[in-house]
C-alpha cells in the first residue's frame, strides 16, 4: 500500500514537473519571439524615421534655395531687365514651385497595435521614439504652413487689374510681379525670412534613430 502511494506521488510529481518544464520552455520561446518581433518593429521604426528626416531635409534645402532666389531678385531689383533670362526663369521657377512634405507614422502605429511597445523594456527609448514622431509631424506642418502662406500671399497680389500684365500662360512674370507693391513685399519677406531649420527639431529625430541603433546592438 505504501509502495503504491509512493508510486502515485512520483507519477503526480512527474506530471507536475513535466507541466512546469513545458511552460518554462514555452515561456523562453515566447520571450525569444517577443524579442525578435520587437527588433523587427524597431528596425521598421528606424527606417521610417530616417525616411521622414530625409524628406524634411529635402524640404529645408528647397526653402533655403527659395530664400536665395528671393535674395537674387532683391539684389537685382534695379537692373532686373539686364539679368540673364535663364537666371530669371530659374529663380522664378524656384519661387513659384508648389512643394509640400508628408511624414509617415505607419511603423509606429503597427508597433502600438501589436502591443509590442510595452515589450521594448526601455522607457527612455520609447519616449525618444514618441518625441521623434512628434518632431516629424510638427516639422512637416511648419514647412507646409510656410508654403501655404507664401502661395496665399502670391495669390492676393494678382487681381483683376493687373492679372493680364503679371500673368502669362498661367505663370507669374517675375519682372512685372516685382513692380507691384504687394509683389515686392512678398519677395522681400521671403528674402529676409528666418532660417526655417530653427523651427524643426532634427536633433530629436536623430536622437531616436541613434538610440534604436544602440538598442539593437545590445
Amino acid at each position: 500500500m505504501k509502495e503504491s502511494a509512493t508510486n502515485f506521488f512520483l507519477n503526480v510529481l512527474s506530471v507536475i514537473l513535466g507541466i512546469v518544464i513545458t511552460f518554462s520552455i514555452q515561456g523562453i520561446i515566447n520571450r525569444a519571439q517577443d524579442k525578435k518581433n520587437v527588433r523587427s518593429a524597431l528596425e521598421l521604426i528606424r527606417s521610417e524615421l530616417s525616411t521622414n528626416a530625409e524628406d524634411i531635409s529635402i524640404m529645408l534645402d528647397y526653402l533655403k534655395q527659395e530664400q536665395a532666389s528671393a535674395q537674387y531678385f532683391m539684389e537685382h531689383l534695379q537692373d532686373l531687365d539686364q539679368c540673364p533670362s535663364d537666371s530669371v526663369v530659374y529663380h522664378s521657377a524656384i519661387l513659384l514651385s508648389d512643394a509640400s512634405v508628408t511624414v509617415s507614422h505607419d511603423a509606429l502605429e503597427l508597433l502600438k497595435m501589436s502591443s509590442l511597445f510595452q515589450k521594448i523594456g526601455d522607457n527612455p527609448l520609447s519616449m525618444k521614439i514618441i518625441r521623434a514622431y512628434d518632431c516629424c509631424t510638427s516639422g512637416a506642418q511648419n514647412l507646409n504652413h510656410h508654403i501655404d502662406a507664401r502661395n496665399e500671399q502670391f495669390s492676393v497680389t494678382v487681381n483683376e487689374k493687373n492679372v493680364r500684365k503679371i500673368v502669362s500662360d498661367g505663370y507669374i512674370r517675375m519682372r512685372e510681379f516685382l513692380k507691384t507693391n504687394l509683389g515686392h513685399y512678398a519677395i522681400e519677406a521671403i528674402a529676409s525670412q528666418a532660417d526655417p531649420a530653427q523651427y524643426i527639431d532634427m536633433d530629436g529625430i536623430q536622437d531616436a534613430i541613434d538610440a534604436i541603433g544602440l538598442y539593437l546592438e545590445r
